[in-house]
């Protein structure tokens, strides 16, 4: 089907099943229409590790984009995009979504587990084909996911904190320019502070030097910032049951909105421990995939919040489904994102769905490194203390090739 057809055929028809949800509402006057022709994959670098995007092209002229979450090379998530995911979809309608994201899933199981580089890909070509759908249904990517959207803006949390954490006159400093902050941002997630470097640890010890460390850094942070700013403790899995409850003992004072990963990823019964015990909110997820990963976390209470990266966690629909799942449970709900401006605002689309969302991790207007202008977007990206959404279809959003361009890693060749 060519674009100008399609339009006409647009223009002609009108969904009036009110009966369905909004998203099979929308797309029955639609079904069986639009193919698509062609999957591509590009490694881009914008300014902080590869991100492949994935580009879904349709016979009706219309494409969705999407972005896979980081790896060292991209070629792990371009490989999967282009000499698997790719055969499955072409010829396929591109509003079924869950049925084409299931063909994906179970595809790739061979591979040997529902996680990594795998979903990695599925969950960036997934996120193209909501927003495609978007754009075919002529609505933001928000509005038909799962019942469509509790809000249009996303609460935002900024990674970061001071880099003196004892000077107190460069505390006040950095406080008063937290609270000038033109993004309007209240909640900020940093880093604890360990003689081992996480990526590399020898042990999953934290001396008790370390914890008093720690513990007079975030006294001092919370006397500069006062009750004006959230504080978020972000581990990354790093200690063993006790020293992650002489963590969250030590800090309790400081009255931290959470402790985030104290503990090591997989499950076991020293998180239902931990969060029974400790006295500051346990939050974990950003390393789960799917909600056979969350599932025991949420069901046998090992944290108190569930923390999803939506960009590599099987999906913008399965994102919503954890959420669902914790929601039976009160839990509220966080986004952990390292994403570029396309993987965030992809990520905030399926975050305002969730209705008991707390906050979603940003690094400015500009993503996690690069340049706003990556993509054409109509407002800046953060503003109020949120991340900003549209009314265009689908992400809203669409790349801008003459910047975009500069940011794709050697060797790749633009796509169009």
């Amino acid at each position: 089907m060519q674009r100008r057809t399609f339009l006409k055929t647009m223009c002609m028809s009108v969904p009036v099943l009110t009966c369905l949800d909004p998203f099979k509402a929308l797309a029955a006057s639609e079904y069986k229409k639009i193919k698509i022709t062609d999957v591509k994959c590009m490694r881009m670098f914008p300014g902080a590790r590869v991100k492949p995007w994935v580009k879904i092209e349709t016979d009706a002229g219309i494409s969705g984009y999407g972005e896979c979450h980081h790896e060292r090379g991209g070629e792990g998530a371009k490989d999967v995009v282009l000499n698997h995911l790719r055969r499955l979809l072409i010829g396929q309608d591109p509003l079924d979504i869950e049925k084409l994201t299931f063909k994906m899933m179970r595809g790739v199981s061979y591979y040997g587990a529902h996680g990594g580089i795998t979903v990695h890909a599925i969950t960036g070509t997934e996120s193209a084909l909501w927003d495609l759908a978007g754009k075919i249904l002529g609505v933001p990517t928000r509005k038909i996911i799962g019942g469509g959207t509790y809000v249009d803006k996303v609460p935002a949390m900024r990674t970061g904190g001071p880099r003196n954490r004892t000077d107190k006159g460069a505390l006040q400093a950095w406080a008063a320019q937290v609270k000038e902050d033109p993004s309007g941002i209240k909640i900020y997630k940093m880093d604890i502070q360990r003689s081992q470097r996480w990526e590399s640890p020898d042990n999953l010890q934290l001396s008790y030097e370390d914890l008093k460390r720690n513990i007079q850094a975030f006294e001092n942070i919370r006397e500069a910032v006062g009750d004006d700013i959230e504080i978020g403790v972000h581990c990354h899995w790093e200690f063993n049951f006790i020293d992650a409850l002489n963590l969250a003992r030590g800090l309790a004072p400081m009255r931290p909105k959470w402790l985030e990963d104290p503990m090591p990823i997989e499950f076991s019964e020293q998180w239902v421990k931990l969060t029974e015990q400790s006295p500051v909110p346990i939050l974990c997820g950003e390393n789960l995939y799917t909600r056979a990963d969350f599932k025991p976390f949420i069901m046998q209470q090992g944290c108190h919040m569930i923390n999803i990266d939506i960009m590599m966690a099987g999906g913008l629909l399965e994102a919503k489904k954890i959420s669902d799942l914790a929601d039976l449970y009160y839990m509220p709900i966080t986004a952990h994102n390292v994403g570029s401006n396309v993987g965030t605002i992809q990520s905030a689309q399926a975050a305002a769905t969730m209705r008991e969302f707390y906050a979603h991790e940003t690094f400015g207007n500009a993503g996690w490194g690069g340049s706003p202008d990556i993509i054409t977007y109509d407002r800046e990206l953060v503003k109020d203390g949120c991340i900003q959404l549209n009314d265009k279809p689908g992400a809203g959003f669409e790349i801008n090739p003459d910047v975009a361009k500069r940011y794709m890693c050697e060797g790749e060749t633009w796509w169009d």
